[in-house]
């Protein structure tokens, strides 16, 4: 597949509109439950393109395919009608805005799921193949033609079904030319490599990493949903531990803004649909994590202001409340444009 700009791009601009449109839908369906009037749900965002109105909400088709928006009555902090925001208890307010986060927590395992429906790659190790995993760079088998991927199938005519007889054949070579029959997409390639000396160990190596072949394995739906909700949950105990190492010094903990997740995207897209499905878990993840977080302009510093008015009796200041998530969300505009800089430097320099 020819893989262009575009279509990345397309691929990064479509998931992103999942991840938030779902995002939205959860702080949509708990304000209708909470009887609060949601004015408009929007799929992307304004200008308008067009739009149907049923009951008191309107539905509404953007220009811009950055995701979606809920607009309810009353959200700013002012506004007395029972169907408002503002109006709603403490619990009810704190509902509407934990369920975005919580629809994307949901969202996770049902596309970890997904792709263990139509199949991941897993070792076989009842299966006596041998596959190449990674060829390295300088080494022989690079210069032979070696390839990620490749099954080894025999070395000089002997059959290979394990990492440790693909490596007993090339100590035995004592350096000389060995004659390789691959299977590489379900065709026979031959190769002859010449094995070259490890200064470590001292004997003739072909510089691959090795293991059993890769095979594909589909699960059925009753099979993969709790293996998925497992693997979410994997997912964020790591990434909250990640965000933590964050504020370390010396942190190997790296911020991408949209830029380098839309070439993360790209990538995860050119290998396949199981894997794009296991790299949006991962940002649904992700979003969730992050919009809980206290930082004005986020559903986790509306959840704090909550908060705050049940330990003073009295709410802050609408005002006042809406200056600081009008400058925070000002403040997080500016690092996404910072990042997106950085990586598109990065990706020039690449």
């Amino acid at each position: 597949m020819n893989w262009s700009l575009a279509t990345t791009v397309a691929t990064f601009l479509a998931v992103l509109t999942v991840l938030v449109v779902a995002h939205e839908l959860g702080h949509f369906i708990v304000a209708r439950v909470a009887g609060i009037r949601v004015l408009e749900f929007g799929f992307g965002y304004p200008p308008r393109v067009a739009s149907l109105t049923i009951g008191e909400t309107t539905y509404s088709f953007n220009l811009l395919p950055l995701g979606g928006f809920v607009r309810m009555e009353g959200e700013t902090g002012d506004g007395d009608a029972p169907t408002s925001f503002a109006a709603q208890s403490k619990l009810a307010r704190a509902a509407v805005l934990v369920a975005g986060s919580a629809m994307n927590l949901l969202l996770a395992p049902a596309c970890l799921a997904i792709a263990l429906m139509l199949g991941e790659m897993v070792p076989c190790d009842d299966c006596g193949r041998v596959q190449v995993y990674e060829v390295q760079a300088g080494t022989a088998s690079q210069a032979a033609g070696l390839r990620d991927g490749d099954v080894i199938s025999t070395i000089n005519g002997a059959a290979m079904s394990d990492a440790a007889g693909v490596r007993a054949a090339v100590r035995a070579s004592d350096g000389k030319v060995l004659s390789m029959r691959l299977t590489r997409d379900g065709n026979a390639v031959d190769v002859r490599v010449t094995p070259r000396m490890n200064q470590q160990t001292g004997f003739p190596a072909l510089g691959v990493v090795l293991g059993p072949e890769h095979v594909l394995e589909r699960r059925g739906f009753l099979e993969a949903l709790p293996i998925a909700i497992t693997r979410a949950g994997r997912m964020a105990v790591s990434l909250v531990s990640g965000l933590s190492r964050a504020f370390e010094e010396e942190s190997p903990v790296q911020i991408a803004g949209p830029v380098g997740i839309a070439e993360m995207t790209g990538r995860a897209a050119q290998q396949g649909a199981p894997t794009l499905l296991q790299f949006t878990a991962f940002l649904s993840i992700n979003l969730a994590i992050l919009n809980l977080a206290p930082i004005p302009g986020l559903d986790g510093a509306r959840l704090l202001f909550v908060g705050v008015e049940r330990l003073r009796g009295r709410r802050v200041s609408p005002r006042l409340e809406g200056a600081m998530h009008l400058a925070g969300m000002l403040l997080l505009i500016g690092l996404m444009l910072v990042v997106s800089l950085r990586d598109i430097q990065r990706l020039i320099a690449s």
